[in-house]
């Protein structure tokens, strides 16, 4: 095991630990456990060394995060003889290997990284860093920060094998957690990997709809938690109309890039990049303004609460008439992970002056071409539920906005109807006053579409 050791010749120590990718890979013995980093971070080279030699392996557990680029080892179920796979959140890589049957769906939020991994022995990390400083310090880079610099500064790793990749952009933060010394290392390859990014889909009409409602609810001055994807870009694009702001937030999404270089955010705090360019690795990497640190810290309920102010905007597949929320799976098919989200619903709704927001499309289309509600009076039989109905604050369709919070389930009843789809009002109204929950009487002076 290295240590760390400032007082050594740390471009010797460098030559004498470096190694080519087949002799790394071989450093990892049955029994072991190994973090490998997220998206960018993951050493995906050395992944696919250990594939073309996964005869050599067996009972070893390979633990990584939201990988973006593919890998052999992930489509084939031979490899379950030799490799166990675990994601902690799925992007469409993951959701094609599960559905395979070949990689498992982590059970852990983000705001247990520091404890998931453990779980299963994790005492070793290989991972892409970027090339040392003059002072022989490595930074953790972009992707590594955010879910890596929590697991190699922990005691209980004992072996780290380093993939120095020229392509990775070294983050601002604090050197504690945003770098590692050479000497710290134990083998260390040489290998770029090509930056990649998953672009963000444009806002829909439904993401413009639910926007809309949102819109009203943010202030100048607020700090705003957001996801990447559609609805993200669509809030991010009037944030010029409402003021100066600020992003406190698991993910930072690439327009906020110009948007802090045009004055309207006047910091980013986050864990991680989402769907961003090069463009915004480059930015951050240059601006004081942007800050990234450790999804155990961006994601802790405790620390959320004391942040004033916060406006917290998360997404949900389906919800029932009481207000419980799935958002990970689709009934019990794994689709993404439990995430940050619930670590910023919960927050919010302490903070001072908080606000959350937990915003679904009204309905699906099936593979027939079915329209079906995503809000139903109860939860199916076997869903997934994130979060629970009492840290639900505001439910926003495109139909509409719920304020659930701290209600009587009558009346978390009556608004959550308004918000489904006009269509499937008159059903689920049908349906939930044959339930102990509410009577026909109490809709007496109600309407299901004023």
């Amino acid at each position: 095991m290295a240590e760390k050791n400032l007082n050594i010749d740390w471009r010797k120590y460098y030559e004498d630990h470096k190694v080519d990718l087949h002799t790394a890979a071989m450093q990892i013995k049955p029994g072991d456990c190994v973090w490998l980093g997220q998206a960018c971070s993951i050493p995906y080279a050395l992944l696919n060394e250990m594939y073309t030699h996964m005869e050599d392996y067996h009972d070893v557990i390979l633990y990584s995060n939201v990988m973006n680029q593919p890998v052999d080892m992930l489509f084939d179920p031979e490899t379950k003889k030799h490799f166990r796979q675990i994601t902690t959140y799925n992007l469409p890589l993951e959701r094609m290997s599960i559905d395979m049957n070949v990689m498992e769906c982590g059970g852990m939020a983000y705001d247990l990284l520091q404890v998931g991994p453990f779980r299963y022995g994790c005492d070793f990390t290989a991972m892409c860093m970027c090339p040392p400083d003059e002072d022989g310090y490595c930074n953790l880079g972009v992707y590594g920060i955010s879910t890596s610099a929590v697991l190699q500064n922990d005691p209980r790793i004992k072996r780290r094998i380093a993939i120095i990749d020229s392509n990775q952009y070294p983050m601002t933060g604090d050197p504690e957690i945003t770098r590692i010394h050479v000497s710290e290392l134990d083998w260390i390859v040489e290998c770029d990997h090509a930056t990649f990014a998953i672009p963000a889909q444009p806002p829909s009409k439904v993401d413009k709809d639910i926007a809309s409602y949102i819109l009203p609810y943010i202030h100048s001055g607020d700090k705003v938690q957001i996801g990447f994807g559609g609805l993200g870009e669509e809030i991010l694009s009037h944030l010029k109309s409402i003021g100066q702001l600020e992003i406190y937030s698991e993910v930072a999404c690439d327009n906020m890039a110009a948007l802090c270089e045009e004055g309207v955010l006047t910091k980013i705090v986050c864990s991680s990049p989402g769907a961003c360019s090069e463009r915004f690795f480059k930015f951050a990497s240059e601006d004081d303004r942007v800050t990234f640190r450790s999804q155990p810290d961006m994601v802790d309920p405790l620390g959320i609460i004391n942040q004033e102010n916060i406006v917290a905007i998360n997404a949900t597949f389906m919800c029932d008439l009481i207000g419980q929320c799935c958002s990970e799976a689709q009934g019990l098919q794994p689709y993404s992970g439990p995430g940050g989200s619930f670590a910023y619903i919960y927050g919010a709704i302490r903070a001072k002056n908080g606000r959350s927001f937990i915003c679904l499309r009204s309905t699906y289309k099936d593979h027939d071409g079915e329209r079906h509600s995503n809000v139903v009076p109860w939860l199916p039989e076997g869903s997934i539920v994130t979060t629970p109905k009492v840290y639900v604050m505001y439910l926003v369709t495109e139909h509409g906005i719920a304020d659930v919070f701290c209600k009587t389930l009558k009346d978390r009843i009556k608004a959550i109807l308004k918000i489904a789809h006009p269509d499937f009002r008159q059903e689920l109204k049908d349906k939930i006053v044959t339930t102990p929950l509410i009577k026909e009487e109490d809709f007496v002076g109600y309407s299901l579409f004023d």
